[in-house]
């Protein structure tokens, strides 16, 4: 999504954004007042009379004064755009994935307007008081996401239910926009708005969409995994890249670009059993293919291997599609997956580059960071007012898959208290304990295993301490870093806390069993209350989770 609003760092804001009406009726009811449309969340859903109603980059709330922000009342709606394909198991997964204190049920299919979904009951425990609800997700495309949450308090959950009930059913989904295209719709719509005379620019462009002559599945190694930006990082077999039906014989590809230009170059990911690849041909706008580039193929040493294929056209020959042939019954090595293709070329006289696949060029110059990027300098260490203080070190030294339970409150200075919760959000788990941090409404939560091992740790949410408050924080340095993230698709957490000049608020820290993996989430917080999130994945921020700037409310 444009705005970098993915799953995993939308959960986050979701789970205590819950305030709402506990008697919504039903979409003809006096209740419900008018038919409110999200574009950029692809949804609509009746508005609930007398009610505050946001709507924030497609998360939709509806307020009632007599709901609380941690236990409802509440209901949620979210949609919108993402990076890659998923199911509604994998977006259900994703969501249980992130739910520190509440334990999500099992899943039964439900269909909403036509499309399936699934839907779950939600239950646990937030400070003593004992929550129920409901999950409602569905991906109404492989790249479109929604979710649909309530929660109330135990006792109020009969009166909620209905209403959850019937809220769902007022909802209605289309194609959702990105907020590029938004913008664009706005623009093409002022009458006053003058002509504006746009020089031919150098554009770098991912593929928005694709078709091959074959492909291995439908949703995994599909030719649409070849769409947008390389998503694969490391060699091996992966869904996340096109494959053909057969791993011995030849196949192609086509991608189609949102802007026509006159190519420069085209730059071939390839993440599994590379340079197979024979043929590239680009094709006009009127439909006519030319030769790019042929060859055969032939054994590389790089995996995953970058192909880049230099173009001088002596006039300009503008362009929409890239054909890529390849020949696997040559080296016999299996299938040639290809992640991502990459077109570089100059726009028409007066087009302008508004695709969200596009970035400008300026491969004519020497390319340098917006800011001074040194990867060698360590973290820092600068801790301040309550930061610096006992209680948040120790926090910071309860260490993964090593801190014993016996050891905890030792190392936080204070003593904290078992959880009462029975949720075991993984088998081996054991216990929870809870801290009180200091700042106000902030705890600290902490998981061990069976044999008494942290592995987890997660601050209650939206809580900061009054003085962690950075001027670094801007919008200019979102920018900065996520160039820095658009040219190498990976940020060192110790990159972007020099950068931000602070180590940042460690807000939550988990390590996977399904990879072994530790992922740590940090917030780095603007006097104004902007924030700037990174999900990092052992120490790297990287994939669609990662970088995020979130608008004060």
């Amino acid at each position: 999504m444009n705005k970098r609003f993915t799953t995993v760092s939308i959960l986050i804001v979701i789970l205590v954004m819950l305030s709402a009406a506990c008697s919504l009726g039903k979409k003809t009811s006096s209740l419900l007042g008018e038919e409110y449309r999200s574009d950029i969340g692809g949804f609509s859903i009746n508005k609930i009379t007398g009610y505050n109603f946001d709507d924030s980059i497609g998360i939709v709330n509806m307020t009632a004064p007599e709901g609380t922000n941690e236990t409802g009342p509440g209901v949620m709606v979210m949609g919108g755009l993402m990076e890659q394909e998923l199911t509604n198991d994998d977006l259900l997964d994703t969501m249980k994935s992130q739910a520190s204190t509440i334990e999500v049920g099992k899943a039964k299919k439900t269909k909403v307007d036509g499309v399936n979904g699934l839907l779950a009951d939600l239950s646990g425990n937030y400070n003593g008081v004992e929550i129920k609800g409901k999950l409602f997700v569905a991906m109404y495309t492989p790249k479109q996401e929604f979710v649909m949450l309530a929660l109330a308090p135990e006792e109020q959950w009969k009166d909620m239910e209905p209403a959850f009930e019937e809220l769902l059913k007022s909802v209605s989904f289309f194609e959702a926009t990105s907020s590029a295209e938004t913008i664009v719709e706005t623009n093409e719509s002022n009458e006053s708005s003058e002509p504006i005379d746009v020089e031919p620019q150098l554009i770098r462009q991912w593929a928005s969409s694709a078709v091959a002559e074959s492909e291995y599945s439908p949703t995994d190694w599909s030719a649409s995994q070849a769409t947008g930006a390389p998503d694969v990082d490391s060699c091996g077999d992966n869904g996340y890249a096109w494959a053909s039906s057969s791993s011995s014989g030849t196949d192609s590809i086509e991608l189609k670009y949102d802007i026509p230009v006159s190519p420069t170059e085209i730059s071939i990911y390839q993440s599994f059993n590379p340079s197979q690849v024979i043929e590239v041909d680009i094709v006009d706008l009127n439909g006519e293919a030319w030769i790019a580039w042929t060859g055969e193929p032939e054994t590389v040493e790089n995996c995953p291997d970058l192909m880049t294929i230099t173009l001088e056209l002596d006039e300009p020959l503008y362009i929409d599609r890239v054909v890529i042939y390849i020949d696997q019954s040559v080296l016999q090595t299996g299938y040639n997956e290809i992640d991502a293709v990459e077109l570089v070329g100059y726009t028409m006289e007066g087009q302008a580059s508004t695709s969200s696949n596009v970035e400008p060029n300026n491969s004519n110059v020497v390319e340098e960071p917006a800011i001074p990027v040194d990867e060698g300098l360590p973290a820092p260490t600068n801790y301040s007012g309550w930061m610096a203080d006992s209680v948040y070190q120790g926090w910071i030294n309860i260490i993964l898959n090593e801190t014993n339970v016996k050891d905890l409150d030792k190392i936080m200075t204070i003593k904290g208290t078992k959880s009462t919760d029975s949720w075991k959000p993984r088998p081996d788990h054991a216990d929870t304990y809870i801290y009180e941090m200091g700042p106000k409404d902030m705890r600290a939560f902490i998981s061990v295993t069976t044999d008494g091992i942290v592995y987890k740790k997660n601050l209650s949410q939206f809580t900061y301490p009054d003085d962690f408050e950075l001027s670094t924080v801007t919008r200019a340095t979102y920018e900065e870093l996520d160039a820095i993230y658009q040219r190498d698709y990976v940020i060192p957490y110790s990159v972007m806390a020099n950068i931000l000049k602070s180590p940042g608020l460690l807000v939550e820290q988990y390590y996977r069993l399904d990879d072994e993996k530790t992922v740590s989430i940090y917030d780095w917080r603007a006097p104004n209350g902007d924030r700037i999130n990174g999900f990092f994945i052992d120490g790297l921020l990287t994939g669609m989770a990662g970088l995020s700037f979130i608008p004060a409310e």
